[in-house]
Protein backbone atom coordinates (compact mmCIF):
# COMPACT_ATOMS: atom_id res chain seq x y z
CA UNK A 1 0.00 0.00 0.00
CA UNK A 2 1.28 3.47 -1.10
CA UNK A 3 2.83 5.11 2.18
CA UNK A 4 2.00 8.81 1.05
CA UNK A 5 -1.93 7.72 0.01
CA UNK A 6 -2.15 6.62 4.19
CA UNK A 7 -0.63 10.06 5.31
CA UNK A 8 -3.18 11.64 3.10
CA UNK A 9 -6.14 9.64 4.39
CA UNK A 10 -4.71 10.12 8.09
CA UNK A 11 -4.75 14.05 7.07
CA UNK A 12 -8.02 13.97 5.72
CA UNK A 13 -9.26 11.63 8.46
CA UNK A 14 -7.84 14.01 11.06
CA UNK A 15 -9.35 17.33 9.37
CA UNK A 16 -12.91 15.56 9.55
CA UNK A 17 -12.75 14.79 12.78
CA UNK A 18 -12.08 18.04 13.92
CA UNK A 19 -14.70 19.10 11.75
CA UNK A 20 -17.27 16.90 13.36
CA UNK A 21 -16.06 16.84 16.52
CA UNK A 22 -18.12 19.88 17.44
CA UNK A 23 -21.67 17.85 16.80
CA UNK A 24 -24.00 17.10 19.73
CA UNK A 25 -23.33 14.96 22.78
CA UNK A 26 -26.30 13.06 22.72
CA UNK A 27 -25.13 10.63 19.78
CA UNK A 28 -25.11 7.87 21.41
CA UNK A 29 -28.74 7.48 21.53
CA UNK A 30 -29.39 8.16 17.61
CA UNK A 31 -31.61 5.38 16.21
CA UNK A 32 -30.04 4.17 12.82
CA UNK A 33 -33.28 3.83 9.95
CA UNK A 34 -33.97 0.62 8.54
CA UNK A 35 -32.52 2.56 4.81
CA UNK A 36 -28.92 3.40 6.40
CA UNK A 37 -26.00 1.70 6.33
CA UNK A 38 -25.03 0.41 9.81
CA UNK A 39 -21.74 1.74 11.67
CA UNK A 40 -20.14 -1.64 10.31
CA UNK A 41 -21.16 -2.09 6.57
CA UNK A 42 -20.49 1.81 5.92
CA UNK A 43 -17.13 1.63 7.82
CA UNK A 44 -16.51 -0.99 5.41
CA UNK A 45 -17.86 0.59 2.50
CA UNK A 46 -15.46 3.38 2.90
CA UNK A 47 -12.64 1.71 3.36
CA UNK A 48 -13.19 -0.39 0.56
CA UNK A 49 -13.50 2.76 -1.70
CA UNK A 50 -9.80 4.23 0.01
CA UNK A 51 -8.61 1.08 -1.41
CA UNK A 52 -10.22 0.85 -4.66
CA UNK A 53 -8.39 4.98 -5.02
CA UNK A 54 -5.16 3.65 -4.06
CA UNK A 55 -5.32 0.73 -6.60
CA UNK A 56 -6.28 3.75 -9.24
CA UNK A 57 -2.82 4.98 -8.20
CA UNK A 58 -0.91 2.34 -8.49
CA UNK A 59 1.95 2.32 -11.78
CA UNK A 60 0.28 0.31 -14.55
CA UNK A 61 3.40 -0.61 -16.08
CA UNK A 62 3.93 -3.21 -12.41
CA UNK A 63 0.95 -4.81 -13.14
CA UNK A 64 0.65 -7.92 -15.09
CA UNK A 65 -1.58 -7.57 -18.10
CA UNK A 66 -4.15 -10.12 -17.56
CA UNK A 67 -4.43 -8.62 -14.15
CA UNK A 68 -4.70 -4.64 -15.19
CA UNK A 69 -8.56 -4.45 -15.82
CA UNK A 70 -8.82 -6.19 -12.18
CA UNK A 71 -7.28 -3.35 -10.85
CA UNK A 72 -9.45 -0.35 -12.07
CA UNK A 73 -12.73 -2.44 -12.18
CA UNK A 74 -13.23 -3.01 -8.51
CA UNK A 75 -16.73 -1.40 -7.07
CA UNK A 76 -16.84 -1.02 -3.82
CA UNK A 77 -20.63 -0.47 -4.31
CA UNK A 78 -21.15 -3.52 -6.21
CA UNK A 79 -19.00 -5.34 -3.81
CA UNK A 80 -20.83 -4.84 -1.13
CA UNK A 81 -24.02 -5.37 -2.71
CA UNK A 82 -24.95 -1.61 -1.67
CA UNK A 83 -27.47 0.89 -4.05
CA UNK A 84 -25.71 4.16 -4.88
CA UNK A 85 -29.50 5.40 -3.26
CA UNK A 86 -28.41 3.33 0.07
CA UNK A 87 -24.60 4.90 0.06
CA UNK A 88 -25.80 8.29 -0.25
CA UNK A 89 -28.90 8.44 2.07
CA UNK A 90 -26.05 6.59 4.57
CA UNK A 91 -23.40 9.84 4.20
CA UNK A 92 -26.40 12.42 4.99
CA UNK A 93 -27.40 10.69 7.76
CA UNK A 94 -24.13 10.36 9.41
CA UNK A 95 -23.02 13.74 7.81
CA UNK A 96 -26.12 14.87 10.44
CA UNK A 97 -24.80 12.91 13.18
CA UNK A 98 -20.78 13.89 13.22
CA UNK A 99 -19.89 11.23 16.30
CA UNK A 100 -21.11 8.98 14.32
CA UNK A 101 -19.53 9.77 11.26
CA UNK A 102 -15.96 10.03 13.59
CA UNK A 103 -16.48 6.76 14.57
CA UNK A 104 -17.14 5.08 10.92
CA UNK A 105 -13.53 7.11 10.20
CA UNK A 106 -11.97 5.76 13.43
CA UNK A 107 -13.03 2.34 12.36
CA UNK A 108 -11.48 2.62 9.05
CA UNK A 109 -8.25 3.91 10.17
CA UNK A 110 -8.15 0.39 12.36
CA UNK A 111 -9.28 -1.26 9.19
CA UNK A 112 -6.67 0.65 7.18
CA UNK A 113 -3.50 0.21 9.30
CA UNK A 114 -4.19 -3.74 10.22
CA UNK A 115 -4.43 -3.90 6.49
CA UNK A 116 -0.79 -1.88 6.50
CA UNK A 117 0.69 -4.09 9.44
CA UNK A 118 -0.33 -7.53 7.18
CA UNK A 119 0.87 -6.16 4.11
CA UNK A 120 4.28 -5.05 6.20
CA UNK A 121 4.42 -8.64 7.52
CA UNK A 122 3.98 -10.33 4.27
CA UNK A 123 7.11 -8.38 2.50
CA UNK A 124 9.26 -8.93 5.83
CA UNK A 125 8.69 -12.99 5.56
CA UNK A 126 8.89 -12.95 1.44
CA UNK A 127 12.36 -11.65 2.20
CA UNK A 128 13.22 -13.75 3.90
CA UNK A 129 12.59 -16.51 2.28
Amino acid sequence: MNFSFIKKVTVLLAISLLLFSCGSKDENNVTIPDNILNEEKFAKIITDFALAESASNINVKNIPSEKADSAYAFDPLVENKVTKAQYDSSIVFYSKHPALYRKIYESVLVLLSKMQVKNDSTKVDSILK
